[in-house]
């Protein structure tokens, strides 16, 4: 003779209400670029990889999502000019602005980053680059990077 377990709605529901708000924590389908800072020596350091390709055909389609990780000892910052963070506001409200966040020893740090200037066609045909680098420690010899995006 073989038991079976009753079946519970509840239990369903609650895996789906998991689920579902795991979904929220991180854009489907986004695409998502890793980028890791790494100490060289006294006073020197960089962000790996240091040149990166994004197809604005493709890849900007879900979003746009780096992650920067930082497993030093000492707090890095990432910059990139003409790239801009989306971040969400108090009452739900979107905002942008100019991409720099510190990333502390030891921690990973993922920044959802605005398509909204290449879905109104700047420069849809060319190719644009944007540096990126630390700005807490340029002064250093922290070798910056390259962000190509392609169409």
């Amino acid at each position: 003779m073989s038991r079976t377990r009753p079946h519970h709605p509840v239990t369903g529901l609650a895996t789906a209400a998991l689920v579902g708000a795991l979904g929220f924590w991180s854009p489907a389908g986004a695409a998502e670029f890793h980028f890791v800072v790494q100490d060289l020596g006294e006073k020197r350091a960089l962000w790996v990889p240091q040149e990166v390709v994004i197809h604005r055909r493709t890849e900007m389609q879900d979003g746009l999502v780096f992650v920067l990780e930082n497993p030093t000892d000492r707090t890095h910052a990432f910059a990139a000019y003409g790239l801009f963070e989306e971040v969400m506001g108090a009452h739900g409200d979107i905002t942008t602005k100019p991409l720099r966040v510190n990333v502390t020893s030891e921690d990973r740090v993922r920044v959802q980053i605005s398509t909204a200037q290449f879905e109104r066609g700047q420069a849809s045909s060319e190719e644009e680059t944007y540096p990126f680098f630390c700005p807490l420690h340029k002064g250093d010899a922290h070798l910056g990077g390259t962000i190509h995006v392609v169409p």
